[in-house]
């Protein structure tokens, strides 16, 4: 084991509230708020197991045609995820463990912030946004040049200067589609103009030969798509399709910070006992 780089996770944003989020072990059981039926406890330990003999694999592999780097690389990743246990977690959001945690703490933060949202602004409705910009696309091969937070500063800049200044809690999703993944972002935001958020966003956002829906407004009645928009990827429709792509998606999720993948407008992030807290700046 490569015990000094497979320990505890080192942030660099965020800090206390990844650490606030790590150490609230309710975040990583079934008491907490539900993400379906394929994601609890012992469904994340199963795939667990599946992703860490994917990564041996794919390193024993590696190291037998030379690629050291590429073989280290995946031997410390797993590692990492292997050694992820109460008391002692990695913070990735490649571990199965780890990232639902965080999936959960963000439902239960932003379900409050939405109750709130939605007394003070009684004559508006709550709709999600997804946002498909055809810039982000990713072949396996390519995705060393995964930046999430680079894409959500563009992606912010992008709606700044389009004059939107609304309060949003959006998340970066990474879909697998025919031969790549493409970037795109899940926006939840209030709006008192259905028909008019839209015109504005596909005027962002046109039809193109890549993508032919790069906006989708939906109205929402519940918060069941919370847990959706903070998924990051589709596991277990990942091990179905795209198993080879595993590893190297894998590398480019422990490169990115669990929280780096909310985009958030007008919110000020903070972490009081365990539980995050989202409150609009005026």
């Amino acid at each position: 084991m490569h015990a000094s780089q497979a320990s505890r996770a080192s942030f660099k944003t965020h800090v206390r509230v990844h650490k606030n989020v790590l150490e609230n072990e309710h975040w990583f059981g079934d008491s907490g708020p539900k993400l379906g039926r394929q994601f609890t406890v012992a469904k994340a330990k199963e795939r667990k197991t599946e992703l860490l003999k994917i990564l041996w694999q794919a390193a024993k592999s590696a190291r037998n045609h030379g690629n050291l780097k590429f073989a280290t690389s995946l031997e410390i990743l797993g590692d990492k995820l292997d050694a992820c246990s109460a008391g002692t977690r990695c913070g990735s959001l490649a571990c199965e463990e780890c990232r639902p945690a965080f999936q959960r703490a963000k439902f239960s933060g932003q379900a409050r912030l939405l109750a709130t949202l939605k007394v003070d602004y009684p004559h508006k409705q709550v709709v999600m946004a997804t946002i498909i910009p055809r810039r982000f696309i990713y072949r396996i091969d390519e995705l060393d040049a995964l930046d999430v937070a680079a894409a959500n500063r563009w992606v912010k800049d992008v709606l700044t200067r389009a004059g939107f200044r609304r309060v949003m809690l959006g998340s970066f999703d990474l879909s697998w589609e025919d031969g790549f993944y493409q970037g795109h972002w899940h926006i939840p935001m209030l709006t008192s103009d259905l028909e008019e958020l839209k015109r504005r966003l596909k005027a962002i956002w046109p039809v193109s030969d890549i993508v032919k829906r790069p906006v989708v407004v939906s109205c929402t009645y519940s918060n069941g798509y919370l847990p959706y928009k903070d998924k990051a990827i589709k596991i277990p429709e990942l091990l179905r399709q795209n198993r080879r792509g595993l590893p190297n998606l894998l590398l480019a999720l422990d490169r990115t910070e669990p929280l780096e993948l909310m985009v958030i407008f007008r919110l000020r992030l903070s972490a009081q006992h365990g539980e995050l807290h989202f409150k609009p700046i005026p």
